[in-house]
């Protein structure tokens, strides 16, 4: 059932993708993975993660993991077996999102089943393939790295329940923990909470300590390996705080390790010794922690330029919080935050109504869940992790009320399908949607964003730049991952924290004053400048530009002297664009 429920799912995702206007469209991330991609391909190192293009001519160190890039990758060498290169990317961009939506239901699925019955898997596995947060990411498309991360989070979980039963399920609960974090460290704060919750569930029981000692061991080893295996040469004995390390590998070995010893080597035989034993393994990983990275304490992106803060970090959709993103699109906040809370409701109920074997599970899954809805809470990224995590809390609700009404078979049939749908997020979903079409055009959050995104982001409206001579260009912030993924070219900005200097210089050229513009100019060796009005930064740079910038200028429909118009006249989209003349600068 799960199977045909993914293949059913995956087609329809396809043909959605595949006929809806303007074809596959793929975000900023989107389109730098595909450079990050296509990079590995034409021969960059394994070991060597900087985007050489962007952040032009210094490179941009990205924090990104070869993990998710050697999956894509695989893909288009394997069907450049059976048809050309370009089409290939194109199958894969299609295929690679939809294979890591399989382990997830398969993995939500078995969690469901272990809470309740066959009757509860197969609600779960009916809400994770209409849930519209959940599948979303898994969308054709969607590269980046998300759906990696919740397959893998969700088949820690299912593992993790499993902890009592067997050694096998620990080390596989292990593996899933490190491997999420080697994607991307925005799924930490879940992989901690999972580490708490099973402390707690060995403090009070402790009669799976061997189960817990192969959790241990198999986490110590796998930080190690995926250390000298997949990490960046520049970060294998650094202690960058946004990827995956050799901090966290060297933190992550000791908890394991430490892990094998309260379970294996100490005679803990009481919850006192025990509680007593893990409290004195999480003082040793902090001290560790404090020792050898003291500044990712303050969290992964503590290392932020605050300079880029108020011109770029403070605007960016996912981060976000809910309340802020409901005052731009009230239907969205009701089809995803509104369900977010009653989910994580439901979540915290199900405790008390499952089987007295599975509450120990239950109570894991509900803090992780909660962790999950509290991040989400202030930042609309984690709403993804929220959803997928609370569901099988709905899912224990949902049966439990479906057991208490005494109907008929056919009665219990249409109950259950009633049950569905008011579970799903879809019909939640809907009634945003409703809402949101019922406002003014000027407020419909997705039309007003497609407009830009058609004008600015489709790889038409890059037709006419790629087709000048190989140079650097300066363009607003979105359009950096565009230009790399559709022409030829480097650029100075991407929407990325470790970007800064690229960022300030862009801010610089658009909204600085001539000084600085030209200043920038000459030290960059910019050879062209792409101005796309509809962009959201047009506006919100503006705002802040000097009365002699670039951006000022422009919107009175003036051309700085040493710009000579390329293209005034854009075909495909709005994207002007200006040759820098160097001899003109001064």
């Amino acid at each position: 059932m799960v199977v045909l429920t993914w293949f059913g799912v995956a087609v329809l995702l396809v043909l959605r993708a595949a006929y809806a206007p303007g074809g596959l469209v793929l975000s900023t991330d989107d389109n730098m993975r595909l450079v990050e991609v296509r990079d590995l391909l034409s021969g960059q190192s394994w070991f060597d993660t900087t985007q050489w293009r962007m952040n032009a001519p210094y490179g941009l160190p990205m924090h990104w993991s070869r993990l998710v890039d050697v999956g894509i990758a695989g893909l288009i060498l394997l069907f450049r077996l059976v048809t050309n290169p370009k089409t290939a990317e194109t199958w894969a961009l299609y295929v690679w999102p939809l294979l890591p939506l399989l382990p997830a239901l398969l993995a939500l699925t078995h969690i469901a089943y272990r809470l309740t019955d066959r009757i509860g898997a197969l609600f779960a596995l009916a809400l994770g393939a209409s849930c519209v947060a959940a599948i979303i990411p898994f969308k054709p498309g969607n590269i980046d790295h998300h759906n990696v991360q919740l397959a893998l989070s969700l088949s820690m979980v299912a593992c993790l329940i499993d902890v009592n039963r067997s050694c096998w399920a620990g080390a596989f609960a292990a593996l899933a923990a490190a491997l999420t974090m080697g994607v991307g460290m925005e799924t930490l704060p879940y992989v901690l909470m999972a580490f708490l919750a099973l402390a707690v569930w060995w403090i009070v029981d402790g009669g799976f300590s061997t189960n817990v000692a192969a959790f241990g061991i198999t986490f110590a080893i796998a930080n190690l390996l995926l250390l000298f295996s997949t990490t960046a040469t520049a970060y294998r004995f650094s202690s960058a705080c946004d990827t995956f390390s050799g901090f966290y590998a060297l933190v992550g070995a000791i908890t394991g390790l430490g892990i094998v010893a309260l379970t294996k080597l100490a005679r803990l035989a009481t919850a006192a010794q025990r509680a007593a034993g893990a409290a004195g393994l999480c003082v040793v990983v902090l001290i560790a922690a404090a020792v050898i990275g003291p500044a990712c304490l303050r969290g992964p992106y503590a290392a932020v330029d605050p300079r880029i803060v108020p011109i770029w970090f403070s605007g960016v959709d996912e981060v976000q919080s809910p309340f802020t993103m409901g005052r731009m699109a009230p239907g969205d906040f009701v089809g995803g935050y509104l369900y977010c809370v009653l989910a994580a409701a439901a979540s915290g109920a199900a405790i008390f109504l499952v089987r007295r074997q599975s509450r120990p599970a239950m109570g894991m899954i509900c803090a992780i869940a909660f962790v999950a809805f509290v991040i989400a809470s202030i930042e609309m990224r984690a709403l993804y992790f929220a959803v997928v995590f609370a569901t099988p809390g709905v899912v224990v609700v949902a049966i439990r009320l479906l057991e208490r009404v005494p109907v008929s078979k056919t009665v219990s049939i249409l109950a259950t399908f009633a049950a569905v749908l008011v579970s799903s997020d879809a019909s939640y979903a809907f009634v945003g949607e409703r809402i949101q079409k019922s406002l003014p055009l000027a407020r419909q959050y997705t039309p007003v964003q497609m407009k830009w995104v058609d004008a600015c982001m489709m790889p038409p409206a890059f037709h006419q730049l790629a087709a000048l001579p190989r140079g650097r260009v300066a363009a607003l912030i979105d359009m950096g991952p565009m230009i790399l993924a559709s022409t030829h070219h480097s650029t100075l900005a991407g929407p990325y924290h470790r970007n800064a200097a690229g960022i300030l210089d862009a801010f610089a050229i658009f909204a600085g004053s001539a000084v600085e513009q030209r200043a920038t100019l000459r030290r960059r060796s910019v050879d062209y400048v792409a101005i796309c009005t509809p962009e959201p930064d047009y506006k919100h740079w503006g705002r802040k530009a000097k009365p002699d910038s670039l951006l000022k200028a422009d919107a009175k429909g003036e051309v700085e002297p040493w710009l000579e118009p390329v293209v005034t006249q854009p075909i495909g989209g709005e994207i002007r664009i200006f040759r820098v003349r160097h001899d003109r600068l001064g």
